[in-house]
């Protein structure tokens, strides 16, 4: 261990010590704790030598090399990364109707003294050395709700079918592992993990992950988990497969000891989505123990649920695989099935209703969705392609002529286009900077993704290792020459490529980084992966490797290139969730974020925004649904595909069982208020009073120029020409109440956040943004402003099935006819009046967000936050046909009738 290691892990230390008593950290508190570290290095400075070696094992202070302001400054980022993280439990999950009158509590009542040995050696042993306490504290909270789920082993049978949705690369092996690791202390005795379909990658990878969080042992012996507590034999669960061998008829043969009655631990497995895997582990179960399974508990995780798994085919003749994992469920009497994804359209696509009696129901998630969320240093699509300084992506424009995106499967590439050398120039740069900053033990990655076809593969392999051989020939031979340019261009184009992507990016010159060059070339290896690839991809985490991967299927869905900073990107399809799970970059980059670079074209870049829009959406769908009561079985769920891209939301044959519907949405010159509102008592209602000032006070302090005017009676308060992200900010943490979907029962007086979010996202426009005040008393903002409250009548109004709800008013409107021309010249609101529809129509008017504080007069103790926009236009131009998708449980609730409906928003 040299000196910055040794006091990074000293000052870590500290950190874990303090955050025992604080739970999440700051920034603040990470510098303090450098500072007092660099004090006690000071304060040895002044003691003799003799007797430092105790306080500095290994060293003495003679070996102890004092450490740089760079090197401070490289532990702070990396501390941070470690300490700075927020992640929050989900609160969502949406249940279904028989699993709300069932005991979904029995997991996190017990009391758990010996019946969480699983769970605590992974907690201790894995999380808690990677992790800060806050993530592992939201992984236990998340794990938990999702285990209270499931069937309790106790019980005598039950069958579950639940999904869990997480983005890509955000952690959803960590949250399964975590389940697995408490549904074993729970009592459940056969785990099966599916992973992958036809490629080894991803289930070797997977396996080696259940090795290091479950099962604590591999092919060479103990392992992760195991290690930590070095786990006895009688504790470790039976592996059924091993670091690179599936369950096959050999697998079966050599079984020996795989007994349900006699084993006292959890029996695991990870299999491939591979009809003639899952045909053998069928056969050995119901020839060895037919009798005996039926009443023993098993849990199924199905990672990637929304690809192979779902049936494709009639229903009285399913798909093999989507028949053979329901087979395998059938067997066992106590049963659950948790689909994992990150794209859930083909899973919300199932037929709810489809059963057989041989093979059981369907695998629509009937009982629970839980929807993970992620934490703030995650990477996602909203953070690469609605981010306004464009820090990551980097347009590919030179392709086509050298690697079309489309091209015929005989195509084989003759040179690689400039775009792609600079990508690999810019991945040995990466190296060199990541040395630098002390991240030499960590793995890194390079992605080229330019076909579907292997041989393309191959071709671009191998000039790939020409060109990269070509560099290191000339770094070798020249590179620490003084004249190094003047030898080859090499030098130059490396340089260029530093000062285009880095040069005011990161904390080192060029002189520098060359010099870090010279030492880390060599290290860079090559791989290819496709289905003839002879040496296999593999990330060992005592083993740190630098290389650049060549490949295509095999790394479009649920394998981690470990390390992954530069991708190139050129391969197309028309679907939304094939597209999405291409995206490997996604995930976390802690360290080295600021060096992640996408070299992509134009039409992908907009491929992905219109992707996570769609993504978003369904999210907050999620969530309306649990906040509206409502089940998987009685509420519908859709997807909206935009005319204006040729993407398709999942296969045709994925989706047989889902109804397509054209609305004629038209937002322009609409105003669109919450009318609706929570019942009384619901902390939602609070929660919007909080969202509500906290803006107002963003834009005070952050937009105080850009105030037009405050009345002196405290009327209104009127920003104008405000940058749409806090418009967007605001949508996505204002809770809009239950029932106001656009789709839903009636369409009027109705918010319609599945459609203004995406319009707010997709129109570069500025906003103005007006808080209007009434009568009632005074409501500070903060000490400097102060605003009137509005009063209103509120109106409780029974629903269909007798529960209640409230509106704001008796006329189904919140703002008064002069309203939507507060952002107008005062001679035009002179002439205007109260003509709404006049003011919305005014040439060159802002969009208009309407902000409402409102005291009840029934009650005006309560208070309740409301918002309205005015969209400007004269309400004809700016419609276009939207198509949605909708799932039989929708079609039916709603518009089955009708293959067209046109909706006036």
């Amino acid at each position: 261990m040299n000196s910055y290691s040794w006091s990074l892990e000293k000052i870590r230390s500290n950190l874990r010590t303090l955050q025992k008593e604080r739970i999440v950290l700051e920034e603040s508190d990470i510098s303090e704790q450098i500072r007092v570290f660099q004090l006690f290095i000071d304060s040895l400075k002044a003691m003799p030598t003799e007797g430092t070696k105790f306080l500095f094992q290994p060293y003495s202070f003679e070996d102890y090399k004092e450490l740089n302001k760079d090197q401070y400054s490289e532990i702070l980022r990396t501390l941070k990364s470690d300490f700075d993280v927020k992640w929050r439990p989900n609160k969502h999950i949406l249940k279904g109707k028989d699993q709300k009158n069932r005991n979904t509590t029995w997991w996190s009542d017990q009391v758990k003294p010996g019946k969480d040995f699983y769970w605590k050696q992974f907690k201790e042993n894995y999380l808690d050395e990677k992790f800060n306490l806050n993530i592992v504290n939201t992984i236990n909270i998340d794990s938990d709700s999702i285990v209270n789920q499931l069937g309790n082993p106790d019980d005598e049978e039950f069958e579950r079918y639940g999904m869990v949705v997480g983005h890509v690369q955000a952690g959803k092996t960590g949250n399964y592992s975590s389940v697995i690791c408490k549904a074993a202390d729970a009592g459940y005795k056969f785990i099966v993990v599916l992973s992958g379909t036809n490629s080894n990658l991803l289930r070797n990878q997977t396996q080696e992950r259940i090795n290091e969080s479950f099962i604590g042992q591999n092919d060479d012996g103990l392992c992760g988990v195991g290690l930590g507590h070095k786990r006895e034999h009688k504790d470790i669960p039976f592996r059924m497969t091993s670091d690179f061998l599936d369950f096959n008829k050999m697998t079966a043969n050599s079984l020996v000891g795989a007994n349900f009655d006699t084993m006292n631990v959890p029996i695991a497995l990870v299999i491939k989505k591979n009809a003639t895997n899952l045909k053998s582990l069928i056969k050995w179960l119901t020839d060895q123990y037919k009798d005996i399974i039926a009443k023993h508990s098993m849990l199924m995780i199905d990672d990637e649920s929304d690809y192979a798994s779902v049936n494709t085919k009639a229903e009285d003749n399913p798909a093999t695989i989507n028949s053979q994992i329901r087979q395998l469920i059938a067997l066992f009497g106590k049963s659950c099935y948790v689909a994992y994804t990150a794209t859930p359209s083909a899973n919300i696509f199932i037929d709810h209703e489809a059963e057989t009696p041989t093979l059981g129901k369907d695998l629509f998630p009937k009982d629970f969705i839980f929807p993970l969320d992620t934490p703030d240093n995650y990477v996602g699509a909203t953070k690469i392609f609605n981010n306004p300084q464009g820090n990551y992506l980097v347009t590919i424009a030179d392709n086509e002529n050298i690697i079309p995106t489309r091209h015929k499967s005989d195509f084989i590439p003759r040179q690689l286009p400039n775009s792609l050398k600079d990508s690999i120039r810019l991945f040995i740069i990466n190296v060199a900077i990541r040395n630098l900053r002390g991240q030499s033990g960590k793995h890194n990655s390079m992605m080229v993704h330019v076909s579907l076809n292997t041989e393309v593969h191959k071709t671009i392999f191998s000039l790939v290792e020409t060109y990269v051989g070509d560099i290191k020939k000339a770094v070798k031979a020249y590179g620490l020459l003084s004249n190094y340019e003047a030898q080859s261009d090499i030098f130059i184009d490396l340089k260029t490529t530093f000062s285009k992507h880095l040069k005011n990016n990161v904390e080192f010159n060029w002189e520098k980084v060359l010099t870090e060059i010279n030492n880390s070339l060599e290290s860079i290896i090559y791989r290819q992966v496709h289905k003839d690839t002879k040496i296999p991809l593999i990330y060992k985490d005592n083993d740190p490797i630098n290389v650049i991967v060549v490949g295509g299927l095999s790394l479009a869905r649920g394998f981690t290139l470990e390390g992954l900073s530069v991708s190139y990107f050129i391969r197309s399809t028309l679907l939304n969730d094939t597209l999405m799970q291409m995206a490997r970059w996604f995930g976390y980059r802690d360290g080295y974020t600021d060096l992640c670079k996408i070299y992509m074209t134009p039409d992908l870049q907009d491929s992905y925004k219109h992707i996570e829009y769609a993504t978003d959406q369904l999210f907050d769908t999620f969530q309306q649904m649990v906040d509206a009561g409502k089940t998987p079985e009685d509420y519908g769920l859709y997807v909206i595909e935009d005319p204006e891209n040729a993407l398709q939301i999942t296969a045709k044959n994925k989706r047989k069982h889902a109804f397509s519907k054209y609305l004629n949405i038209n937002l322009t010159g609409k105003l669109y208020e919450t009318i609706k509102i929570y019942k009384e008592n619901d902390s939602k209602l609070k929660d919007n009073i909080v969202v509500m000032k906290d803006f107002v006070n963003k834009l005070i302090n952050g937009q105080e120029k850009n105030i037009d005017k405050q009345s002196n009676d405290s009327n209104f308060i009127l920003w104008k020409n405000i940058n749409k992200k806090y418009v967007i900010n605001f949508l996505e943490e204002f809770k809009v109440a239950e029932n106001s979907n656009i789709l839903k029962h009636s369409i009027s007086n109705r918010m319609p956040m599945d459609f203004l979010q995406p319009f707010v996202k997709q129109h570069d426009e500025n906003w103005d943004i007006c808080l209007y005040g009434g009568k009632g008393k005074y409501f500070e903002l903060n000490k400097n402003y102060k605003i009137k409250l509005q009063q209103r009548t509120i109106v409780s109004k029974p629903t269909d099935d007798d529960q209640k709800y409230r509106e704001i008013g008796t006329r189904r409107q919140i703002s008064s006819g002069i309203s939507e021309s507060k952002n107008l010249p005062i001679e035009v609101q002179k002439q205007l009046k109260d003509d709404r529809v006049g003011a919305r129509a005014f040439k060159g008017r802002n969009n208009l967000l309407m902000l409402h504080l409102i005291e009840s007069k029934e009650d005006t103790k309560e208070l309740i936050a409301a918002f309205g926009v005015s969209i400007s236009g004269d309400g004809i131009s700016g419609g276009k046909n939207t198509k949605i998708l909708m799932n039989k449980v929708m079609a039916t609730i709603e518009y089955i009738q009708s293959e067209e409906v046109e909706i006036e928003l």
